[in-house]
């Protein structure tokens, strides 16, 4: 069986809360894996990986200048879903989004 795979990017929201919005859908912390579906060209590792069941979620984050005279950054997350179908990815990242587009979750 082929497995669902869908790339997200979120940009400024923390990544704890992103973490607790995944707790929340049943995911728990794992090692991130080496450098692989987060990074086509194998350079970079992940910087976080949970799994709930049947799904699994890397992702990393990069710090981006939010206006190119000031100082101010803000995180950019991206995120690789992973599932054990097409059906069961459609679900995880709309019950994920519901949470995560809305102001204070």
């Amino acid at each position: 069986m082929t497995q669902a795979v869908r790339e997200l990017t979120l940009r400024g929201v923390p990544i704890w809360l992103l973490r607790q919005y995944l707790e929340q859908l049943g995911a728990s912390e794992i090692e991130p894996p080496s450098p692989g579906p987060t990074d086509p060209d194998a350079v970079v590792s992940p910087d976080g990986a949970m799994s709930g069941d049947g799904w699994t979620v890397l992702w990393r984050t990069e710090q981006r200048p939010m206006h190119p005279r000031l100082p101010t950054k803000m995180d950019e997350h991206f995120f690789v879903f992973i599932a054990e179908s097409e059906q069961a990815l459609e679900s995880l990242i709309d019950r994920f989004m519901l949470k995560a587009q809305r102001g204070g979750g």
